[in-house]
């Protein structure tokens, strides 16, 4: 909890201290912590940047938002078969669940998460709001709709 309440404040407090107004989208009390949670989960290991174009993915669906996706990061984060790390099922989701400021990778979602809700990281994904790991053996059924808009990592980046 503590860290979710510093991470908001932080959010909070570092577009206005630039002096002009960089809100993307309408943030709520666990915006930032529902968004490292997702990163961690999703992205722990891409550093920085792949943790920055995963929250890209997030505020990207945010902004498009109903009726294909939900308007707000909670609500698209924990969209059913969306982000696996919010599946019960899952065995990420314990970790994800339990991650805290101990460990260095979730302090750099934590950082990711507060600047890209910010407004402070350009999108390195253009409008992108759909992304898979390369690794996959084969790609999911959607891929083959959607326009490849970028590789970062271990993610491909695709817009409908």
């Amino acid at each position: 909890m503590r860290v979710a309440v510093l991470a908001f404040v932080l959010a909070a407090l570092i577009g206005p201290a630039h002096g002009k107004e960089t809100k993307l989208i309408k943030l709520e009390r666990m915006d930032v912590d529902v968004l490292a949670r997702t990163l961690y989960g999703e992205a722990r290991g891409e550093g920085i940047s792949g943790m920055q174009a995963i929250a890209w993915v997030v505020v990207n669906r945010v902004k498009r938002g109903p009726p294909r996706f939900p308007s707000t990061v909670a609500g698209v984060v924990k969209q059913p078969h969306q982000f696996t790390c919010w599946s019960p099922s899952d065995p990420n989701a314990k970790v994800c669940a339990a991650a805290n400021e101990k460990d260095p990778a979730f302090v750099q979602a934590i950082y990711a998460a507060s600047g890209v809700l910010a407004g402070l990281v350009p999108s390195p994904i253009g409008d992108a709001d759909h992304y898979h790991v390369t690794s996959m053996p084969s790609p999911p059924y959607w891929a083959n709709r959607m326009k490849l808009v970028k590789k970062i990592g271990a993610h491909s980046f695709f817009r409908e």
